[in-house]
């Protein structure tokens, strides 16, 4: 079981796989059809947001609802495929950069299992883990680095079965910032300089720092949007719906708490950036991109650009597919189905 999930953040060689990213308060659908002159082109999406909590420290609360939800969902959209991808959220899985010696492939899965028996704080009973190796060690010859993937087995195990009651074979599971932050590398190509990518979500804002191919950083902030809709609804008196669409008009009614909001998430990547330069002084932090659905709160992009002094963007994902569907959903859905989208990608290119 635990081989066709965390294996080597695997693959599937199945034609089309539905990409699937369970949030704190929504869920995500992608459907992607490769055309035979190279590329994808965007057959299908399906969106649901929620006032109640769906995830508790990267556990799926109630599997039975979920497994409802994806099967109405999928069946809503047209998908058929039974194949899926999903993302655990990057808090609920420990990731470690670890530098080896160049070995054969049997010597170097003994060399990882007892390099995770000592970096993460759990049993190996507990969980499932998996390895991608990155490349040469820029700084050590004769070295080569990976990347070490943990999570706890009762956190895979919800997946599974919440996908298994949808009817849905879950095929892949990623970390939902890794597929952020190749989808930035499959679409900008960013060469030269590090790219920060910030995922600002509905509980919690991922962050990555990469350069090129390689993770070299990750964190976790406790900060996301969900908090800011919850106080406007309690002070105002309104549905979280009707909160969630106050929050992104950004009146003078809400202004308070949007500030507070940007303030902190702004001050955590500059942070983030700083620390990351002052590790690392012969680095640049060239761009940075911002998705997720409270990335949108107005202001935002132009305080990080302010505090950082770095340009910021926010990423495109439609600009992975061709035309053919991406042009017709809204807006919004553009900082909804990033990891959607690329899980769907997902398949044994061979």
């Amino acid at each position: 079981m635990a081989n066709r999930i965390l294996n080597k953040l695997g693959f599937t060689k199945e034609n089309e796989i539905v990409g699937v990213d369970i949030g704190a308060a929504s869920i995500k659908m992608c459907l992607l059809k490769k055309m035979k002159e190279g590329g994808f082109i965007l057959s299908a999406t399906a969106h649901r947001s929620y006032d109640e909590d769906l995830l508790h420290d990267g556990n799926i609360i109630d599997g039975a609802f979920i497994g409802r939800e994806l099967k109405s969902m999928a069946a809503s959209s047209g998908i058929k495929t039974r194949a899926a991808a999903s993302a655990l959220s990057s808090y609920s899985v420990i990731t470690k950069r670890v530098a080896m010696p160049f070995l054969e492939r049997e010597a170097l899965e003994d060399s990882v299992r007892l390099e995770v028996e000592n970096i993460i704080p759990f049993p190996l009973k507990e969980i499932y883990y998996s390895y991608y190796i990155m490349g040469m060690d820029e700084e050590k010859e004769g070295m080569m680095n990976l990347l070490v993937v943990a999570a706890k087995k009762e956190i895979v195990d919800g997946y599974m079965a919440a996908f298994d009651l949808a009817g849905l074979d879950l095929s892949v599971l990623d970390v939902d910032i890794f597929a952020i932050t190749n989808l930035v590398d499959e679409i900008y190509k960013p060469k030269g300089f590090s790219v920060l990518a910030a995922d600002v979500g509905a509980s919690v804002t991922n962050i990555a720092i990469v350069k090129e191919v390689n993770v070299e950083f990750t964190r976790e902030i406790l900060i996301g949007g969900k908090y800011v809709t919850g106080e406007i609804a309690s002070r105002q008196n309104v549905s979280y719906r009707e909160a969630e669409e106050r929050k992104l008009k950004a009146g003078d009614d809400v202004s308070d708490l949007l500030q507070d909001f940007i303030s902190n998430v702004s001050s955590e990547i500059n942070k983030t950036v700083n620390f990351y330069v002052a590790t690392k002084p012969r680095e640049t932090v060239g761009k940075i991109y911002l998705t997720g659905g409270s990335s949108r709160v107005t202001g935002l992009k132009e305080r990080v650009e302010k505090d950082t002094g770095i340009p910021a963007e926010f990423l495109d994902p439609y600009l992975f597919v061709k035309s053919g569907g991406a042009e017709e959903t809204e807006e919004e859905e553009k900082y909804a189905v990033p990891v959607a989208l690329y899980l769907s990608s997902r398949r044994d290119e061979s």
